[in-house]
């Protein structure tokens, strides 16, 4: 399974979300999972290596979880062999063009949009182009993939409301259940602890809760 984290807006959740994604992915027994960064900031693989990568760094960091920097966002069959890994997860940047050729290139079966409560409104404004342009591709080359739009800290009505409001968007199109408003231990977690927000005393029912996010 390919999953493309991504959002023409910046402070979203994307990393966030890409990052808890691998996290519960590579945690199914016998799977391996390869985390993708696509962004400059590289936050992704920050977060396992507490460094900057190396340009095409591909880096092993665990039994089942392996990360590699892709910051020219290269076609992912050009620089690694699929067949080796259960699970891509891409964090890709907020360039919506990059967006776009990540897509057509590695065309992903599942896209996760995250829609954070401190960039709430921006999120939900941006909302509209960002699932009219995936709806334009998958109608002109004929992919076919899930997209599930993540509320971290929102409400899911407010997000359900947004989407019906929404005219041309994909076939497949779902908000998932809302993970509860963390967004200071959120960012704790990602950029300062390096450790999953399930990780914390108090916390461990959102392992279960990002794993309802991809139906494992």
């Amino acid at each position: 399974m390919i999953i493309l984290c991504t959002h023409n807006s910046g402070g979203v959740g994307k990393t966030t979300l890409a990052i808890h994604a691998a996290g519960v992915l590579s945690s199914q027994s016998g799977r391996t999972t390869l985390l993708i960064d696509c962004d400059d900031q590289a936050d992704s693989w920050q977060f396992y290596a507490n460094r900057m990568p190396n340009q095409y760094e591909l880096l092993k960091v665990g039994d089942s979880l392996s990360i590699l920097d892709n910051q020219k966002r290269q076609k992912i069959t050009n620089i690694v062999n699929l067949e080796e890994y259960d699970h891509i997860v891409i964090d890709i940047d907020s360039e919506f063009l990059n967006t776009i050729h990540a897509i057509i290139y590695n065309q992903p079966d599942v896209v996760l949009i995250p829609v954070n409560k401190s960039q709430r409104r921006k999120a939900l404004n941006k909302l509209p182009i960002v699932l009219s342009a995936v709806a334009l591709l998958e109608s002109k080359y004929g992919y076919s993939f899930e997209v599930i739009i993540v509320p971290l800290g929102v409400k899911q009505d407010v997000v359900l409301e947004a989407l019906k409001q929404v005219q041309d968007k994909p076939q497949s199109c779902r908000v998932a259940l809302a993970i509860r408003d963390l967004q200071d231990e959120m960012s704790l977690a990602v950029y300062e602890d390096r450790k999953y927000i399930w990780d914390y005393t108090g916390c461990e029912d959102l392992y279960q809760d990002f794993c309802s996010i991809l139906e494992i």
